[in-house]
């Protein structure tokens, strides 16, 4: 208030555009994040090669065989028509580094709805920033960041759209988000089908809910029933595997669950990773969300990640929990005020702005303890800015020596370099026959371990089929023989 009264002009304009310039830093922030990693051969051909080829081959109308992932059809392996949102940036410059720039602006693109729903529930910028803050710094969110490239990225900002326009009933512009948020993958029409539920439950709108909860049902239906399997390698819904362990389809799943509900609630907690990664979801927020409406929205991606068998998806890694920011911040909308009269009950009379500000101020301080003791710790470590001018030169050095139409394998964190072909493989202990394969020992070597990886390399120097080209720093090249090269496409290499 001091502040207001002492610089009105800049009070009022930091009003209206301090969340712009906050999306604008954190837009640098994260794309630099992503580029640094990338430049340094830190980015991962699991899964930013996986969509850059796909992005490639859809920007020329190709709908080819994705062969980082060795699948004939990305779309029998997941279902994302989100990405045909990027291809007319692919037009513009093709290059992985434009998937992670447009990554960093969808996400960060994702704090301005949010800010508005919070200023117009709470009537307070403060509120507002606050809250803002909290979903660009969720470690959730800055895990996706630190992870390369993945569709989880458009789904927060999205929803965040979808609740903008729930909270202003907008009925006709919440129902044209939902195409987007289904196109983003289709394990997404289960959190849909929970945002059609809220709908009818908490909003009292049948019919855009009834028509919320009919619309990602049938889809889900269609495109895991009619249209992967016809596209996948195994002819049938690949990703089910990972709860088959409850029964041979999903309604017997769901029969499991409902016959078996001490089984299920046990899945929630044991291993004791799964109750590690429910404290880090739910203490941010101070367990705050739990008694706000809008949490239902989260069950899905709750019961998605504690009910399979995968281990990563109970990790406190990668892209999986992005999405717990923006739900447990629309949460928060129902829960504060409810906290609010129960404190008032028992005649603890707060002030509702102050005591809504107080709360917005100590979660966003709650991010930081757990944001920054995972991944997001790298950005104090000064070798994170320090890129080695010989091993970068070196490696970049040898992708400009392969030509662009021949096939290559290549170690995980030199795919993303290479994958605008039609021929790029992981290497995994094979080479797939291809004309070129890069590696370097003192990489990422997934799927391999680092003991393997030196074994596979000295295997390469014993096979008939290559010549190894040694150029420093750990990188090795090897060429397929000529009387090896079925195509007959092997150029010689250029002189360096």
């Amino acid at each position: 208030m001091a502040f207001r009264e002492t610089h009105p002009r800049l009070a009022a304009w930091m009003r209206r555009y301090g969340i712009y310039l906050v999306v604008l830093f954190f837009i640098l922030l994260y794309s630099m994040i992503s580029l640094l990693k990338h430049m340094n051969f830190q980015s991962h051909g699991w899964d930013l090669g996986i969509f850059d080829q796909h992005v490639w081959q859809l920007s020329r109308f190709e709908f080819g065989f994705n062969t980082v992932r060795m699948v004939p059809s990305l779309w029998g392996d997941h279902f994302h028509p989100i990405f045909f949102l990027v291809v007319p940036a692919y037009w513009i410059w093709s290059d992985a580094r434009m998937l992670l720039i447009y990554q960093a602006v969808v996400v960060a693109l994702g704090a301005i709805p949010i800010y508005y729903v919070v200023r117009r529930n709470f009537q307070s910028s403060l509120c507002a920033m606050c809250l803002a803050l909290t979903y660009l710094l969720f470690w959730g969110t800055m895990e996706l960041i630190f992870f390369d490239f993945h569709t989880e990225a458009f789904l927060g900002t999205f929803l965040a759209l979808a609740y903008f326009f729930i909270d202003r009933e907008n009925w006709v512009g919440y129902l044209l988000t939902l195409p987007f948020l289904l196109w983003v993958k289709e394990t997404t029409a289960f959190l849909v089908f929970f945002l059609g539920l809220y709908v009818i439950i908490f909003r009292r709108r049948w019919f855009a809910g009834s028509a919320t909860c009919v619309i990602s049902a049938g889809w889900f239906y269609a495109v895991t029933r009619q249209i992967m399997p016809p596209l996948a390698a195994s002819g049938n819904y690949f990703y089910f595997k990972y709860y088959s362990h409850m029964g041979d389809n999903w309604i017997e799943v769901f029969k499991y669950l409902a016959t078996h509900p001490w089984d299920g609630i046990k899945q929630f907690f044991v291993p004791y990773h799964k109750a590690k990664l429910l404290f880090f979801i739910l203490a941010p927020f101070l367990l705050l969300p739990l008694i706000g409406g809008f949490s239902i929205v989260a069950i899905p991606a709750l019961l998605e990640r504690l009910l399979s068998n995968y281990y990563p998806h109970w990790e406190i890694l990668r892209h999986y929990n992005a999405i717990f920011a923006p739900i447990f911040i629309f949460a928060l909308i129902d829960a504060i005020p409810r906290l609010h009269r129960w404190l008032a009950r028992r005649g603890r009379f707060l002030d509702y702005r102050r005591m809504a500000l107080a709360v917005c101020v100590v979660i966003l301080l709650a991010q930081i303890p757990f944001t920054f003791s995972r991944s997001a710790k790298t950005l104090f470590n000064p070798w994170f800015y320090h890129l080695d001018p010989r091993m970068e030169r070196t490696g970049y050095d040898i992708i400009s020596m392969i030509p662009r139409d021949a096939s290559v394998c290549a170690q995980d964190p030199i795919v993303p370099h290479m994958s605008q072909r039609e021929h790029i493989y992981q290497f995994d202990g094979n080479t797939y026959g291809a004309e070129y394969v890069v590696l370097n020992k003192f990489l990422d070597c997934y799927p391999l371990t680092n003991r393997t990886l030196v074994w596979e390399i000295a295997k390469l120097y014993r096979d008939p089929r290559y010549q190894a080209h040694r150029f420093g720093y750990g990188w090795v090249l090897f060429t397929i023989k000529p009387e090896y090269d079925l195509d007959g496409l092997l150029q010689p290499l250029p002189q360096t």
